[in-house]
């Protein structure tokens, strides 16, 4: 999920300013189940979540503490497909592409980004499907349908393209 340019830069800014191991002690965090990556939670971000490092390249992820609080069982989801960003190597192959952050990121890696929110989308089931919480899987679907055809974030399949994939993903093993 993305992450607005003033959440990245106060982020950011923390890490720079005061350090990453400073930055993390005034931001609030959760213990992620699925994961052992530090997950911030914030109250003021438009964006439901998203994966990262801090400034000193350590793997971060950050959610809506609001989406977490008022649908519970989409966290489980959330909580899982950023962990699953990390687990695919995916911030990495940003970093290689990219070479460092440049003025217009998201041009060289709009391509690649559809395909890695499905990988993310099905690894997260998976991971949920393990531990027998059928919910997460449901409430995930449920909200992508919502979205229909429109694209779930800038550069991002539709919503009828994730929730069809959900059910693909959620299919059993063969």
């Amino acid at each position: 999920m993305r992450l607005p340019i003033a959440a990245l830069a106060a982020i950011a800014g923390l890490g720079l300013f005061f350090g990453s191991a400073q930055a993390g002690r005034f931001l609030p965090t959760i213990e992620n189940p699925y994961c052992p990556i530090t997950t911030y939670t914030l109250r003021d971000v438009a964006e439901l979540a998203s994966s990262m490092t801090d400034s000193g390249g350590r793997p971060v992820i950050v959610v809506n503490l609001q989406t977490l609080r008022q649908h519970p069982s989409y966290g489980k989801f959330l909580l899982a497909h950023e962990c699953c960003h990390h687990s695919l190597g995916h911030l990495g192959k940003f970093r290689k592409r990219l070479g460092g952050v440049g003025p217009q990121p998201f041009f060289y890696i709009a391509p690649a980004l559809k395909q890695m929110e499905l990988e993310a989308d099905c690894c997260a089931v998976r991971m949920l499907r393990e531990r027998h919480e059928a919910d997460g899987i449901e409430a995930a679907r449920h909200s992508m349908v919502a979205f229909g055809a429109n694209p779930t974030g800038a550069y991002y399949p539709t919503g009828d393209e994730r929730a069809a994939n959900i059910l693909v993903c959620a299919g059993p093993d063969e």
